[in-house]
């Protein structure tokens, strides 16, 4: 009787505990879950890499500025601000910077300490890594000993005296660090990660960030998803749950995704289909100056083009006004005289290329006779290749290009490359002329002059290389008067577009598409947009369902309905 009576008791205590179950199923479907925020954002194209001191372009920095917070990061307005620091001490000669490290922990659970500073510092210009940004850490003392080889590692200039202190001895006053801090050069990377798994710690499930979102997926060639990082420092202020990063190299048919409410934001707006999209969604259709310049590049390197009369000859007969208004449509930006945008700070920016002011005509005479005095001419036409990525935009501009060239006699074959390829060949040496373009990392003009010293490697297309710049900008790193530092640096911009190792064409502007729904989306000078200060609603306008809270705990609704599943109950009730 006792067993009996004992068996009795647990089949009725089984079948109240199933009943609780289906109240709770009928429950959870009975009230609306929250549902994740999800920001879908057309990237341009796809990124190299997720290694950040093997990227080099603006795909990978909207990436991986989600991903990591260096020393400083951006806010929502692009300025910079204490990232993962969370005090910074500097001396009076502003040489040494000591930073105290807040607490906080990578997306593993591992805590972030100064030594992964130092590491990835070290690690970046180690000449191992081949890193292409290297030299954009070259105030630092040393680095650019280090990098070539002649010092050890254990020279550079940083250090950790313990867990949260890292310091960073310059060589000269940097006043633009705070910016330069922002890039993804200078992010931290885990230090125990990459020594465990080498190259393969940027595979999903083995990648950890320090940063508000970490790697959920990478379909190459698809998207890159990244969820919320729940061990990041200001997680509970992050709104978005999810962000996907798409390719959209092909503008046109990226505008299509747009319009099919596939893509919450495109990067750029196709030129041709400005008309439209002004017409039927303006306040989407969003164009702002930017800290960015585009411009061709001469490959210095090889004849003809290391005579700088052949080089003045191309640049001055291609009429940008007429490209920026019949090609252009008169939305792209504006013509540039310099490589230096209006808005620069600190700097300089009076001076112009040496054909500024004069009428075509006159340019392409004088044009004209540079190319027979260099010995070209009807008896022997220069003829050369012009290299640009192939985007429908670039395109028009570049068989523009091509008309005008020759009408000074010169037969210009065009040669067409995705992104990738075409600034692999740029930094191989393996064009003649070149389109290239700059996204300034932070707003001083350092941060583009630098490209152009004989220092620079990869970075250095036109293979520039003039001792006198290389001086002019050395006096401006140690000059400590801004005032004085901002002539020199515009002397230097001078020397360069004078010598015409480049050829600067427009300041383009930013022009993204951003629909209604995306919040707090601000216009940045550099274009960047972190989805950290981000929200999004639904496509009615109201808030979307969801919150960080929800989102990383599910809510317990949502958590009981999802484990309650109509077939697993089914299950668990015939057990």
């Amino acid at each position: 009787m006792m067993r009996e009576g004992t068996t009795m008791t647990r089949h009725g205590f089984g079948r109240f505990v199933r009943l609780v179950g289906v109240v709770a199923v009928c429950l959870a479907m009975a009230l609306p879950a929250s549902a994740a925020k999800v920001l879908n954002r057309g990237n341009g194209a796809e990124p190299k890499g997720l290694d950040p001191h093997q990227a080099s372009g603006d795909p990978e920095n909207q990436i991986l500025g989600d991903m990591f917070v260096g020393l400083y990061t951006e806010d929502v307005k692009g300025k910079p601000i204490l990232g993962s620091a969370e005090k910074v001490e500097t001396s009076e000669d502003g040489l040494t910077w000591t930073f105290t490290i807040r607490d906080h922990k990578w997306s593993d659970g591992k805590p972030v300490t100064a030594e992964d500073f130092v590491f990835s510092y070290r690690r970046i210009l180690d000449p191992k890594t081949a890193s292409e940004y290297a030299s954009i850490l070259y105030p630092i003392k040393n680095a650019e000993k280090v990098n070539k080889g002649t010092l050890p590692l254990s020279e550079l200039g940083v250090s950790a005296p313990d867990p949260k202190t890292f310091v960073i001895q310059l060589a000269h006053p940097a006043p633009y660090l705070p910016e330069m801090m922002t890039h993804y050069s200078c992010f931290p990377l885990p230090k125990h990660v990459i020594e465990a798994k080498g190259s393969d710690w940027t595979k999903v499930g083995i990648m950890a960030s320090n940063g508000p979102y970490m790697l959920a997926e990478r379909r190459p060639f698809d998207r890159i998803k990244l969820v919320r990082n729940p061990y990041f420092y200001d997680a509970a202020n992050v709104k978005i749950d999810e962000v996907n990063f798409y390719p959209t190299t092909d503008e046109a048919a990226s505008l299509k995704r747009y319009r099919a409410d596939e893509l919450d934001t495109v990067d750029r707006w196709p030129l041709a289909e400005y008309k439209w999209l002004s017409a039927n969604v303006p306040s989407e259709t969003l164009k702002y100056p930017g800290l960015r310049v585009l411009y061709d590049v001469y490959n210095t390197r090889k004849a003809p083009l290391n005579d700088r009369r052949v080089r003045m000859a191309l640049a001055m007969a291609v009429d940008r006004a007429t490209i920026q208004k019949d090609v252009h449509f008169g939305v792209h930006g504006l013509v540039a005289e310099n490589v230096l945008p209006p808005g620069m700070a600190n700097a300089d920016v009076s001076a112009k290329v040496p054909w500024s002011g004069k009428p075509m005509d006159a340019r392409r005479a004088e044009a004209k006779a540079l190319l027979l005095a260099a010995g070209f001419g009807p008896h022997k036409p220069l003829k050369l290749t012009y290299s640009f990525i192939n985007r429908p935009d670039t395109k028009r501009r570049a068989i523009a290009m091509q008309s005008m060239l020759k009408d000074i006699g010169v037969e210009v074959e065009l040669v067409a490359k995705d992104f990738a390829v075409h600034y692999d060949n740029l930094k191989t040496a393996n064009f003649e002329i070149g389109e290239a373009g700059w996204v300034f990392d932070y707003n001083d003009a350092q941060s583009v002059l630098f490209l152009f010293q004989s220092s620079t490697d990869q970075l250095n297309y036109p293979g520039y290389k003039n001792p006198a710049y290389d001086a002019l900008m050395a006096q401006a790193e140690n000059e400590k008067d801004a005032v004085a530092r901002g002539k020199l640096l515009g002397q230097a911009a001078g020397m360069l577009i004078n010598d015409v190792a480049v050829a600067p064409s427009f300041f383009q502007f930013i022009r993204p598409l951003v629909k209604s729904r995306v919040r707090n989306w601000e216009e940045t000078s550099r274009g960047v947009n972190r989805t950290r200060w981000l929200d999004i609603t639904d496509k009615s306008g109201e808030t979307a369902s969801g919150d960080g809270q929800a989102q990383e705990g599910g809510g317990f609704w949502s958590w009981l309905g999802s484990w309650f599943s109509y077939d697993a109950w089914q299950k668990w009730w015939n057990s």
